[in-house]
């Protein structure tokens, strides 16, 4: 087993993603990983640095080797919203949860069985709105059109947000960190949505999304929240007028 492979598996990183933090190519990784060729010194060294743990167990490993470091802790840092594993305890100040790295799939084997779960109640929340269950105004289930148009747009709407993130990840020379502010934007939007529609207040959208409002770093900005919620409040207000109703679909009083 090739030790680079080994860690880099246990630590939560793709090969495209080591090979971009280091900046190498999705290849070099490859090649490194199949025996073809070795890191250089100072690729070794950043390895060394970033994981935490000696040249020796980025070589070959042997079936001793690989009981070693299964026993051996693994702690959980942050970089942005990106979750990864190293063998270094503390990082800028912050000391993580720790797990044996021999754990780590078991671990991982978890989240993806609540992820599956969380993906299956998704699917199901799709269904009811497709069918206007949300929504006692509607006496009749719409017809297997509506529902395939339905899908067809919010399909649409997804692709069109994956393809704008693999267009922001190339933007200037800065590459995937644009990802993370990305993020942010677009949690600002649907947050201010929220609020604006009467879901909920601004206070119980911080008070539910403590993190993203963390002061320091990145962090979605309040004023910037407050001026969109502002804004949509004000469109749809002319929407309604136009319109000539009286209340915004999913708002709490609204039938």
């Amino acid at each position: 087993m090739n030790g680079i492979k080994f860690i880099r598996e246990k630590s939560n990183f793709s090969r495209n993603a080591l090979a971009e933090r280091m900046g190498v190519t999705r290849q070099t990784v490859t090649l490194w990983e199949r025996g073809v060729r070795k890191p250089d010194k100072s690729h070794l060294k950043w390895l060394c640095d970033f994981y935490g743990v000696e040249e020796k167990w980025f070589g070959e490993l042997s079936d001793d080797d690989i009981m070693i470091l299964k026993v051996m802790k693994m702690y959980r840092h942050y970089d942005g919203e990106k979750e990864y594993f190293s063998f270094i305890p503390e990082k800028d100040g912050w000391a993580e949860i720790s797990i044996p790295c021999g754990e780590l799939d078991d671990l991982l084997d978890e989240r993806y069985a609540n992820v599956l779960k969380k993906k299956k109640n998704f699917i199901q929340h799709i269904e009811n709105y497709l069918e206007c269950k949300y929504n006692s105004k509607y006496d009749d289930k719409v017809c297997l059109f509506d529902k395939i148009c339905t899908a067809e747009r919010g399909m649409k709407d997804i692709e069109r947000y994956l393809t704008l993130m693999e267009t922001v990840q190339g933007v200037g020379t800065e590459g995937s960190f644009l990802k993370v502010p990305f993020r942010y934007e677009i949690k600002t939007v649907l947050y201010a949505m929220m609020v604006a529609s009467g879901q909920y207040t601004a206070e119980e959208i911080k008070s539910m999304y403590e993190i993203d409002f963390e002061e320091g770093g990145l962090h979605i900005d309040s004023e910037y929240m407050a001026k969109l919620i502002e804004l949509m409040r004000n469109h749809w207000t002319t929407y309604k007028r136009m319109c000539g109703t009286h209340e915004l679909p999913g708002t709490r009083n609204s039938g």
